[in-house]
C-alpha cells in the first residue's frame, strides 16, 4: 500500500450568499502550502490549507486532514471548534 502525504491549498469564493470551492493546488512542503494560504487571504473571501495522508492504488484517505492553515471564511468542516 503505497502512502503519500498531500498538502493541499483550497480558496473559497462566494456566490450569491453561497460559499463555494475555488482553486485547488498542491504543493511540495506544509511550510510551502501554509505560505501559499497567507498570501491567499488577502484576495480571496477564505483558503485553507490542509495536510491529508492517502493511499495513492485506492485513493482512500488514510487519516483525518490536518489544516496547516486558516483564513476569512470558510465552510463548516473547517470550523477550529
Amino acid at each position: 500500500m503505497p502512502v503519500q502525504t498531500l498538502y493541499i491549498v483550497q480558496q473559497f469564493e462566494k456566490m450569491g450568499k453561497r460559499l463555494i470551492a475555488g482553486r485547488q493546488m498542491t504543493f511540495k512542503s506544509a511550510d510551502e502550502a501554509s505560505a501559499r494560504a497567507d498570501r491567499d487571504a488577502a484576495r480571496t473571501v477564505g483558503v485553507v490549507a490542509i495536510q491529508q495522508t492517502v493511499d495513492t492504488d485506492t485513493g482512500e484517505v488514510l487519516e483525518e486532514p490536518v489544516v496547516l492553515a486558516r483564513h476569512g471564511e470558510l465552510p463548516a468542516e473547517f470550523d477550529p471548534s
